[in-house]
C-alpha cells in the first residue's frame, strides 16, 4: 500500500517551553497622618490642613478616587494630650508610587510617614502573560518539530493535539541570580520591590509526519 491516511501518520510529538517576564503593576501605599493636641478637635484640625495635599498628590499620581480608603485611632499621647492617627491607603501603578511617597514626605517632612509600601501583579497582566507564555512555548514546538521533520527528509504537517503540561510561576532576583516558585495567587501576593516574576509554560505537541505533501508512511 501507498500512503497511510492523516490518522495513522506517523507522528511527531515535541515539547516546548516558554518564558514571560512580568513585573508587579500595582502597588499598594499607606500613609500616616497624625497630631497630637489638646483636644480632638485641634488634632482633626491639623490633619485636615495637610489632608487636601496628600489626596491631590495620590490622585495626580493615578490613585482611583474610589480606592483610597481612611482609618482613624484615637490614643492618649504624651502629658494626657490626644493623639490622632490616620491611616490613608491608596492603590496606584507600580511605577510612580515611590516618586508620590517621596514627594509628600518631601513636601510635608514628619508631617506625613509612610507606613508600608507593597506592589503587586493585576489581573489583567498576568492573564496577558500567561497567553504569551503559552503561543511562545507552541511556537518553540513548532520549531523544534520543523527541524526533527527536516532532519529525516521529511515535512512538518498540521498539528494534532496540543496539551500544556503546565503552567509555573516563578519570583526572581533582581539579577536572576536567584529564583524560587511561587505557590499561591500571584495577585494576592505582595513585595516589596519591583522583582519580576517569570511565567513559564511547558507545552507538548503532536504533529503529523508529512512525505512531500503525503502522510509518511512507516515501512512494512
Amino acid at each position: 500500500m501507498g500512503g497511510k491516511s492523516m490518522a495513522t501518520a506517523d507522528v511527531v510529538e515535541v515539547v516546548g517551553v516558554g518564558e514571560v517576564e512580568v513585573r508587579p503593576q500595582l502597588a499598594s501605599l499607606t500613609l500616616v497622618l497624625s497630631a497630637q493636641k489638646n483636644s480632638l478637635e485641634l488634632c482633626r484640625a491639623s490633619v485636615e490642613k495637610r489632608r487636601p495635599y496628600v489626596y491631590q498628590t495620590l490622585y495626580n499620581n493615578k490613585a482611583e478616587k474610589e480606592g483610597v480608603t481612611e482609618e482613624e485611632e484615637v490614643q492618649t499621647g504624651e502629658n494626657g494630650e490626644v493623639l490622632l492617627v490616620v491611616l490613608v491607603t491608596a492603590v496606584l501603578p507600580a511605577e510612580v508610587a515611590r516618586p508620590a511617597a517621596n514627594t509628600l514626605t518631601e513636601k510635608l517632612a514628619s508631617a506625613v510617614t509612610v507606613q508600608k509600601l507593597v506592589y503587586r501583579h493585576s489581573s489583567t497582566s498576568l492573564s496577558e502573560a500567561r497567553v504569551k507564555a503559552g503561543r511562545r512555548a507552541a511556537e518553540e514546538a513548532r520549531q523544534r518539530a520543523a527541524d526533527m521533520a527536516a532532519a529525516v527528509g521529511g515535512m512538518l504537517g498540521p498539528c494534532l493535539t496540543v496539551l500544556e503540561d503546565k503552567c509555573t510561576h516563578l519570583a526572581t532576583t533582581h539579577d536572576r541570580s536567584e529564583s524560587w516558585m511561587v505557590d499561591t495567587g500571584l495577585k494576592h501576593q505582595e513585595t516589596h520591590a519591583l522583582t519580576p516574576i517569570i511565567i513559564q509554560s511547558t507545552v507538548r505537541v503532536k504533529f503529523s509526519l508529512l512525505s512531500y505533501g503525503v502522510p509518511k508512511s512507516k515501512k512494512s
